[in-house]
């Protein structure tokens, strides 16, 4: 999956983690693979994705840190509900990451974070070492 490259490359590496455990999701679903721990590894990099941001968000008073953030809470609760209920249906699954889940990641990435990005590029922002 190729997703659009940022600015501030700290969170270019992030999202290639992502795309990376995402991308082995999609593969155990397809082909109907036992996928608890696949999908609480994925779930728990997103958590560390999502913190990534909100702590940099938070740290260099980011304008949009509100919608930012709550539009991160939102999607935690989708996956949440889904290792809940919903991991053993594939077709479910399936339609879920194709149809809402990776197309929201892109969109996501090309708006909120590459303004987010923008604002940490043109802000100076350095770190040391990304999760």
């Amino acid at each position: 999956m190729d997703i659009k490259k940022l600015p501030f490359e700290p969170m270019n590496e992030v999202h290639q983690k992502e795309v990376e455990i995402l991308e082995r999701l999609l593969e155990f679903i397809k082909n109907q693979k036992e996928l608890v721990d696949v999908y609480n590894e994925f779930l728990e990099d997103v958590k560390r994705h999502f913190s990534f941001e909100e702590d940099l968000m938070q740290k260099y008073d980011f304008f949009a840190k509100i919608p930012h953030s709550m539009e991160h809470s939102r999607i935690i609760d989708e996956l949440e509900e889904i290792k809940k209920y919903k991991l053993a249906d594939y077709q479910f699954l399936q339609t879920y990451f194709e149809e809402y889940f990776i197309p929201w990641l892109i969109n996501h990435i090309e708006t909120m974070d590459t303004v987010t990005s923008g604002y940490f590029d043109m802000i100076g922002v350095t770190i040391d070492k990304t999760p």
